[in-house]
């Protein structure tokens, strides 16, 4: 059901996102600062599970073109796979932070925000390394 749900929100997001869009994930939509608050909750909600080489790569570029709103519901609604929904909404906003950038999305100076309709106009943009 999870992966049925991950696969139809793929499906449908680019569409979505090119309609609402006023930012991407490469214009600093999040600060190193809860990008390393991201890294800790990892530590302590994620690694037991996902080694850190899940976030990058593939996975993560299966993402591009997506709301970020999309990556943050699955997260927040599906992990930890033991507890589902149970860290609080900006530690799972701080882990987003941090995927983002495990993934070289950069850091700038506001922090991921909490309203759903502001995610949602936020698109994920895969970076490509030099």
């Amino acid at each position: 059901m999870k992966l049925a749900v991950f696969v139809l929100a793929l499906a449908v997001a680019p569409a979505l996102a090119e309609d609402t869009a006023s930012r991407t994930t490469g214009d600093g939509v999040y600060t190193a600062e809860q990008a390393e608050r991201g890294k800790e909750s990892y530590k302590e909600a994620c690694a037991g599970c996902h080694a850190l080489d899940w976030y990058r790569g593939g996975t993560m570029k299966a993402w591009d073109g997506a709301p970020l709103f999309n990556l943050y519901d699955v997260i927040a609604t599906t992990m930890p796979q033991n507890n589902p929904g149970s860290l609080k909404q900006r530690e799972y906003r701080d882990l987003l932070a941090y995927i983002l950038s495990l993934n070289d999305m950069p850091a700038g100076g506001e922090e991921l925000p909490a309203a759903a309709e502001a995610l949602q106009k936020i698109v994920i943009k895969w970076r490509k390394k030099p």
